[in-house]
């Protein structure tokens, strides 16, 4: 007797994968964004550009992303909108067909029926139903309204939108919905579900409303780095330790995160020295060691000062070094991959420093 053959439907087949592999979330980049890696590859993303979002760094404050070719690397929180999340979905607008892969059509989907969102495929998107059937479905029949993962920002100036119908006003430091990036504007909907066009300016994806709300006087005043500093001969004795421990770490691996298991990251190489040679309670990232501690003029540097940065175009705190004396800092650097020493003449640190503060009496 001949034995007949068990055919799995395609769409069973594409959800028992699913199952095994979990969903991706996808993230559009709203400013360019280059770094060097540990292993020395060069990463370069444009506005609008995508990558696949994996999870979340250590500090919260990160994405950790997946490149088409699987590298992967931190992205900072205010570099990517999250997009397309797994858990939401579409409405169907006309009674349309559900296909497989090969085209053929599984089922007929109804109208207002609502669907899991699984990826895009051009004009097409793989979707699953309620009844656990999943296929394509052309995007023309549905509404894409509720496929968008809604990101808290905030408001970084007054805002007053327009779509033709509703106006909405949001004061400067006010959380705002934000659903999408096109070109050079993100997409917001106000608390009635209305869709509006705002500029990227307005907005930013990872920032503290208090943050936000301060005023100019209480915002460190940029001052320009020093060409040459204190040397170590007038250091404390604490100072001296700690600065020349850290010309130890010289060379050690660059690992976001880490405080010295594996390697360090900026943070983590002041963390760990201060650590080590004082009893000082340190915040563990760089922007919460950026608010605390004695503001120094850059002028008036000494040894075992930190240094705090921008990203180019933020006003945001992004990175953090150890000032060394004679116009030099350690410090962790991401692009490098490693912990270096550099002069703090250099063109990136002239332009990017924010302020110094002072741990050390």
């Amino acid at each position: 007797m001949q034995k007949s053959k068990m055919r799995i439907p395609t769409g069973l087949i594409i959800v028992l994968v699913l199952g095994l592999i979990g969903f991706k979330d996808t993230g559009i980049f709203v400013s360019s964004f280059n770094a060097r890696l540990n292993n020395g590859v060069e990463v370069n993303y444009s506005p609008n550009n995508r990558a696949e979002i994996i999870g979340e760094g250590a500090s919260k404050t990160t994405y950790h992303v997946e490149s088409a070719d699987g590298t992967r690397f931190y992205v900072p929180k205010e570099y990517l909108l999250k997009v397309d999340n797994g858990v939401n979905g579409y409405t169907v607008l006309n009674n349309t067909p559900l296909y497989d892969n090969s085209g053929e059509v599984i089922r007929l989907l109804f109208l207002d029926e609502y669907l899991t969102f699984v990826e895009n495929r051009g004009d097409q998107a793989l979707v699953r139903a309620s009844d656990g059937l999943t296929g394509y479905v052309n995007k023309s029949d549905l509404d894409p309204d509720r496929i968008r993962n809604i990101v808290e920002g905030i408001a970084i100036d007054n805002i007053n939108a327009n779509n033709g119908t509703n106006t909405l006003n949001i004061n400067k430091g006010d959380s705002v919905k934000v659903a999408w990036f096109e070109r050079d504007y993100f997409i917001i909907f106000d608390e009635f579900e209305n869709k509006y066009q705002v500029s990227k300016n307005s907005i930013s994806l990872f920032e503290k409303p208090e943050e936000v709300k301060k005023s100019v006087e209480d915002v460190p005043v940029k001052k320009i780095v020093p060409m040459s500093g204190d040397s170590r001969v007038n250091a404390s004795a604490t100072a001296l330790s700690i600065a020349n421990k850290a010309e130890t770490l010289i060379g050690s691996p660059y690992v976001y995160g880490d405080v010295g298991k594996a390697g360090y990251d900026c943070s983590g190489m002041v963390y760990a020295l201060y650590g080590e040679f004082t009893d000082i309670k340190m915040p563990r990232s760089s922007r919460q060691m950026a608010e605390v501690g004695e503001l120094v003029e850059g002028e008036d540097l000494q040894t075992g000062d930190l240094l705090f940065f921008t990203s180019s175009g933020s006003s945001t705190i992004s990175h953090v070094g150890l000032y060394v004396g004679d116009g030099m800092m350690i410090h962790a650097s991401n692009n490098q991959g490693k912990i270096i020493k550099d002069p703090i003449s250099g063109y990136y640190f002239q332009n990017n420093f924010s302020h110094a503060r002072r741990w050390l009496d």
